[in-house]
């Protein structure tokens, strides 16, 4: 332990290297890292500059830490274990069970935590997390999957947890809203710290609007777009359920080519659940789902063989099926005749990237290559699930710009908790209820 006993951890000139075999890849170099009871830092940088990397070394079986940790991961199903929600929060504890109801879990705690919609998934991760009694949370992205209301309850939780025990929280983000809650910011760049400081000063500097973005100012609004060709999706009294009670009924919609179609609504409302239904990977439980001329799902519980359309998940690695990313490219006939490198650097990524497997990419460089590796496939439907989820501005604008370029003869629905975003891309903004899609807004 320090010999100061409110400082939790110090590291100076501190190198992190991934190895395989005989070589070593750096993927932080020259920290220099404090950690002190009470505190909030929040460690901030570009997609793929190593801030998931930093909270996992400090979370693992080497971490230089000596007082209890628990980490927060950016996709929480990387933490479940257990078969019901009960069973997950009683992971750890040696006392009872904690309420669900702070957590928005209320009545699903028989529930695989895997059947839960992502925001949920996100509150159990974190109830998890603080039932093991850490000294430091470690958090990625810990509003990346929640709606603005439950994304102000999560930050309000950590400061009063942070107060109340007296522990560190750490975050690793690219949203400004999670920087502003922290005492210290921490900036990476090209796996190097670029500056620290409080965080006040910090967000003036031209680093942290880089990387946090100032709203969609960088992007020109298009021109709202209904779509103008033939329909390429028609549901007709379409209700799905899930979880214990959740679920929607009667949505109808009928989209032609080049329309856009904005889909918001509360974390659990069933925008993914609606998304999977219109790619043929999830049937309904009753209604119609027709692609262009064919009906869905009349053989089986999947209809995925259409080629009509195509999905970017939530999850990006939901997406992937090969050993490395250019084989992710050239498994689409439509993107197979491209040139991997050509590819890539229209995302951002290295040329050197083409060889690795997807998996091992920064989760922002995931999300880029699950968005162009959907939009990019020629399909006339395009289904795209929360694209900005932990992306610094450089990939919001990559985002934009890769929708801003799907042709005319494809439709678009893009369900997102960033009402700005969709406005700023034209689309027509409709909230997913239990009762349906509601009127367009502002209509």
């Amino acid at each position: 332990m320090p010999a100061d006993p409110g400082l939790l951890l110090e590291l100076r000139g501190w190198t992190l290297a991934r190895r395989r075999g005989p070589d070593s890849t750096p993927l932080l170099q020259g920290l220099d890292l404090f950690l002190r009871a009470g505190q909030w830092l929040a460690i901030a940088g570009p997609n793929g500059s190593g801030k998931s990397s930093l909270l996992s070394y400090l979370a693992g079986p080497d971490s230089p830490l000596t007082v209890p940790s628990a980490l927060l991961p950016q996709d929480p199903d990387d933490q479940f274990v257990a078969a019901t929600v009960a069973a997950e929060l009683a992971l750890g504890r040696g006392g009872p069970v904690p309420a669900p109801e702070g957590f928005g879990l209320e009545g699903v705690m028989d529930v695989d935590p895997r059947l839960l919609s992502a925001g949920q998934k996100q509150r159990l991760a974190l109830a998890v997390a603080l039932g093991t009694a850490p000294r430091v949370l470690l958090c990625d992205e810990p509003t990346s999957l929640q709606d603005d209301r439950q994304a102000a309850w999560v930050l309000d939780r950590l400061d009063e947890w942070r107060h109340r025990t007296g522990g560190c929280v750490v975050t690793a983000t690219c949203d400004r809203r999670e920087a502003v809650r922290a005492d210290q910011l921490l900036m990476l760049d090209e796996r190097r710290v670029h500056a620290q400081g409080p965080t006040a000063a910090m967000l003036g500097t031209a680093a942290a609007a880089g990387v946090f973005g100032e709203g969609n100012g960088e992007m020109e609004p298009m021109a709202p777009r209904d779509g103008a060709g033939g329909v390429v999706l028609s549901l007709r009294g379409v209700a799905c359920r899930f979880g214990a009670g959740g679920g929607f009924t009667g949505v109808d919609l009928e989209l032609q080519a080049g329309a856009r179609l904005g889909l918001c609504g509360p974390n659990g409302c069933g925008k993914s659940t609606l998304l999977a239904t219109c790619a043929g990977a999830r049937r309904p439980d009753r209604g119609e789902v027709v692609l262009g001329v064919r009906r869905l799902y009349r053989r089986g519980d999947l209809d995925t063989r259409h080629g009509l359309a195509m999905l970017s998940p939530q999850f990006p690695e939901y997406l992937f099926s090969r050993t490395t990313v250019k084989a992710e490219i050239d498994v689409d006939p439509a993107l197979a005749g491209l040139g991997a490198a050509e590819f890539l650097a229209g995302l951002g990524l290295p040329a050197g990237a083409a060889d690795r497997h997807p998996r091992d990419l920064s989760s922002g460089q995931r999300r880029r290559l699950a968005l162009a590796l959907a939009l990019r496939s020629g399909r006339s439907l395009l289904l795209v699930d929360e694209p900005t989820v932990g992306l610094d501005g450089e990939g919001r604008r990559l985002a934009f710009r890769l929708l801003a370029e799907v042709p005319p003869s494809a439709a678009v629905i893009v369900a997102s908790h960033d009402r700005r975003f969709l406005a700023a891309l034209g689309c027509q903004v409709r909230e997913l209820g239990p009762d349906g899609l509601g009127l367009p807004l502002g209509a």
